[in-house]
């Protein structure tokens, strides 16, 4: 933990990833007709009292290297489902560090320490709100978001869906370990023509499997779907969605 506060002290707005964070809320929060989709600060501003006592199961999401591309396919599909998604948003630290990949080992590891950081001091945020069931939340990245929440080692979380990202050490990182406890449910979707993280990516230089399942042999609760013919991008998969939406449904509690 004192390595995610020097993390967090080194880049003093923090507080932005919140504030700027993406939040999608199903339909009838509040009396809302239709799902919405805002940021916390604007959220803050529309809704400043609740009069609803119910508790929503939220997916916390961590978005790749290039935002919240992917990411809006997940949301629909998991407001649709009456969860509320949540997403810090990365992109509004300053000076945040970045990559280009293939790049060097030690810039890939600042960003990861930056991304694990978020999920830390978001989470905490989150406590601010009353209509958030914290037995349901789940964990969820994609991409370099996918390695952060593999790899955060907190237990607020009831599970976690890493898409494209093959929990593994390489070019990408030198010290990934699984942070969830050997209990908790884990989900990994990934292709088998994934551009970086594939057995046949053309940036790794080491012997990899190109999915999780060697971390994962301990994980009886851990599920590992591998998509033939599928690139980085996962979610233009039909099977997707639906191993997503399976997973929070059957790990759900009451």
């Amino acid at each position: 933990m004192s390595k995610i506060k020097k993390t967090i002290k080194k880049y003093n707005n923090f507080e932005e990833t919140y504030k700027e964070a993406y939040i999608a809320l199903p339909k009838g929060f509040e009396g809302i007709k239709e799902p919405l989709f805002l940021s916390i600060k604007k959220f803050k501003e529309k809704f400043n009292t609740f009069k609803n006592k119910q508790k929503y199961p939220v997916v916390f999401y961590m978005h790749g290297s290039a935002g919240l591309s992917y990411g809006k396919k997940y949301k629909d599909a998991i407001v649709d489902e009456n969860y509320i998604f949540f997403a810090p948003n990365s992109f509004k630290l300053k000076n945040r560090p970045t990559y280009k990949t293939p790049d060097k080992l030690k810039k890939y590891e600042e960003v990861h320490k930056v991304r694990v950081a978020e999920i830390f001091y978001n989470i905490k945020k989150l406590k601010e709100f009353d209509f958030i069931d914290f037995k349901n939340i789940f964990l969820m990245g994609s991409s370099e978001g996918a390695l952060a929440a593999a790899k955060y080692s907190r237990n607020e979380f009831k599970g976690r869906i890493i898409t494209a990202f093959a929990c593994e050490n390489g070019y990408y990182s030198n010290d990934f370990k699984i942070g969830a406890k050997k209990s908790d449910p884990f989900l990994n979707i990934i292709g088998t023509k994934d551009e970086f993280f594939s057995n046949n990516s053309k940036f790794e230089h080491n012997k990899v499997t190109g999915h999780c399942t060697n971390a994962l042999l301990k994980y009886k609760n851990a599920k590992v779907v591998i998509l033939p013919k599928t690139r980085h991008n996962v979610i233009e998969n039909k099977y997707t969605i639906p191993e997503v939406l399976s997973f929070l449904k059957l790990h759900i509690s009451n």
